[in-house]
């Protein structure tokens, strides 16, 4: 291979955190339209914050969250989401459900991508400040 051009593989690993983020939103809302899920928006900004995802099912509004990491290491991306980021989401949430009148119901995921290891944590913000604890991985 000629010294002055790059591998394919040099190129993917040095991507950048915000095109490795961006990939994992993608991944994210495949997953949700495989499950039955309309992707409504993406990468929405909102005056409470920026949302990754918003699906609909029915009546059921999703907001989704996505955190990913390259590789699975001692803090997952499930460790990612912080008390400020929920806030922001639970702000966001109420403004869509506003904004989207034929929403009756909405619901907080986060999805979790670690290397390969994809979860989608149902529910894992709530209004009642049950974080992730209580959250059922689907």
């Amino acid at each position: 291979m000629p010294t002055g051009t790059p591998s394919r593989r040099s190129r993917w690993l040095r991507r950048t955190p915000a095109q490795v983020g961006r990939d994992g939103e993608l991944f994210a809302a495949l997953l949700y339209l495989l499950r039955g899920y309309l992707i409504v928006a993406r990468d929405v900004r909102m005056p409470a914050g920026q949302v990754d995802l918003v699906c609909r099912r029915g009546r059921l509004l999703v907001v989704v969250e996505v955190k990913r990491r390259r590789t699975r290491g001692r803090f997952g991306a499930v460790h990612a989401l912080s008390r400020r980021q929920e806030e922001r989401l639970l702000a966001a949430t109420t403004q869509l459900e506003r904004r989207h009148r034929w929403a009756t119901t909405a619901r907080i995921d986060l999805v979790t991508i670690d290397g390969w290891r994809v979860r989608i944590w149902r529910s894992a913000v709530t209004r009642e400040r049950h974080r992730r604890d209580s959250a059922q991985p689907w």
